[in-house]
């Protein structure tokens, strides 16, 4: 079972994702054109700045203070497959709360995630297991810290500023990075930039994990487009699809963070 409930909790952290976006600015054309022979007008480089626009839009901070959201998920794993309720909280760049109901609105398992330290709690066998958030990485195989992973959840796309790769399509820009541990693959609308598909690949020596999402059912809230519905896949050690519709979600509320461990756990250090 605890298997399961961590399974289900890491895929959570790469799907749970919402969207912050900007709109697309509007090139407006200077019809004064001097008459001097010795101005060259040189041609806008449209793709340039479609590029130079996603960019600036990847590079910018999160803005936002708290998040909340519950959704159902349906899992399916080599372990087990089923429905659960996941609550995610999370005040920006300190804190990830994460809990898991399953049938009969049980709770199984609540997490908390800190920028150096991530606790979980398995509440069917009243265990606790604290770790470094390098124990985070060793199980997910993803070499992520902190704020990478509170990135993925919120949906920004964040990428190096150097070997970076973009494919501009008819209706779509796709933008590939990488390094030698893992490799990135995102997909855009060209309108919003909304983000259609992330994919997450790692590299080196041992078995690569591949993590594949799709993102639909946009809605806007405010100046934030949220991905109401969401599709992932992932292959490698550890195979698994899930897919979550989220029934609730707001932005920069009031929020409580609990994670009280009673006297009868046991505690575990990794």
């Amino acid at each position: 079972m605890q298997k399961i409930l961590l399974s289900i909790f890491f895929l959570w952290l790469i799907v749970c994702s919402c969207h912050t976006t900007k709109q697309v600015q509007t090139i407006v054309k200077d019809s004064a054109v001097s008459s001097s022979p010795a101005v060259t007008l040189k041609p806008i480089d449209s793709s340039a700045i479609l590029q130079q626009q996603l960019t600036d839009k990847m590079n910018s901070p999160l803005d936002f203070t708290t998040f909340y959201a519950r959704a159902k998920a349906s899992y399916d794993a080599p372990d087990a497959a089923g429905n659960a309720t996941v609550y995610i909280k999370i005040k920006k760049d300190s804190i990830i709360w994460i809990s898991i109901t399953g049938p009969l609105n049980v709770e199984g398992a609540r997490v908390l995630i800190t920028p150096d330290s991530i606790k979980i709690m398995n509440k069917l066998d009243h265990t606790v297991q604290l770790s470094s958030i390098t124990h985070l990485q060793q199980i997910t195989k993803l070499p992520f810290s902190f704020s990478d992973f509170q990135d993925v959840i919120m949906g920004k796309a964040a990428l190096p500023n150097n070997n970076v790769l973009f494919n501009i399509g008819k209706d779509s820009i796709t933008v590939l990075s990488g390094n030698d541990v893992i490799k990135y693959m995102f997909a855009f609308t060209k309108k919003h930039f909304l983000l259609g598909q992330g994919n997450y690949k790692t590299q080196g020596p041992g078995p690569s994990t591949s993590a594949n999402i799709f993102y639909n059912g946009y809605q806007q809230i405010n100046n934030t487009w949220f991905s109401t519905s969401r599709v992932i896949s992932v292959s490698g050690a550890n195979t698994a699809s899930i897919e979550v519709n989220f029934k609730e979600y707001y932005f920069n509320q009031p929020l409580d963070y609990m994670f009280t461990i009673l006297k009868n756990y046991t505690i575990k250090y990794e």
